[in-house]
C-alpha cells in the first residue's frame, strides 16, 4: 500500500507532506530484521532470506525525516517517508522563524 498523507483529512487541496508506505511481511519477527534504504525516488526493504523488495517512489522522499513502524502482530511494517520537497520548504520556514525572533 502506498498512499500520500496529506494534513487535514478534508482538506484535499493540501500540500502532500508524506508518503506512507505499508509492507506486509508476516515472516518477520522484529524491525530490526528490515535493511530499509532509500535514494530520492526508490525504496528498498530487505530481509536477509525472507524478502527482498524494491518500490519506485512517485515523489523524492527526504532520508533524513523518515520514520518505520512494525506492528508484530500484524505483521506490517509501515514507512512514512517525509517529502524532500515539503520538509525544505518546513526547515526554511523554521530558519525565517528564527531570523524573525532575532531581530
Amino acid at each position: 500500500v502506498l498512499k500520500a498523507h496529506r494534513p487535514g483529512v478534508a482538506d484535499y487541496g493540501a500540500e502532500v507532506q508524506a508518503l506512507v508506505v505499508k509492507l506486509e511481511m508476516p515472516r518477520m519477527g522484529a524491525a530490526t530484521e528490515a535493511d530499509v534504504d532509500f535514494c530520492d525516488d526508490l525504496l528498498s526493504v530487505e530481509v536477509p532470506g525472507k524478502y527482498e523488495i524494491e518500490v519506485e517512489l512517485p515523489f523524492a522522499a527526504d532520508d533524513g525525516a523518515a520514520d518505520a513502524a512494525f506492528d508484530r502482530r500484524k505483521g506490517v511494517l509501515t514507512l512514512t517517508l517525509p517529502l524532500k520537497a515539503w520538509t525544505a520548504k518546513a526547515y526554511e520556514k523554521e530558519r525565517l522563524r528564527r531570523e524573525a525572533e532575532r531581530a
